[in-house]
């Protein structure tokens, strides 16, 4: 199954941590694939950004919004919608990834 996060939600005010949590569990404990989704002209920045802090480990791949389906966590119409990620958050995203 694929899991899609919304590249801006590993910008500040979200903690890159909990982003990096997020991608681990999803990736080693539910067999997640993990895709990050922005715009095509913003990839290298967010990969750049992302390998640079220890986040990008756990991410199979930089997609373009809408170029593939899944689970999705997104800023805004996503399975989990959330503005940013914080500490605070974190048990219950896992909880909502666990069920699917």
């Amino acid at each position: 199954m694929k899991l899609i996060i919304d590249a801006r939600l590993s910008e500040p005010p979200s903690e890159i941590s909990v982003f990096r949590d997020i991608t681990l569990y999803s990736k080693v404990f539910l067999k997640y694939d993990v895709l990050l989704e922005c715009e095509q002209e913003m990839r290298d920045i967010y990969w750049y950004w992302l390998k640079k802090r220890g986040a990008f480990d756990f991410i199979s791949d930089i997609i373009r919004h809408n170029e593939e389906h899944g689970l999705t966590i997104r800023q805004s119409h996503g399975n989990i919608t959330l503005t940013y990620l914080r500490v605070e958050h974190l048990r219950e995203i896992i909880n909502r990834l666990k069920r699917g």
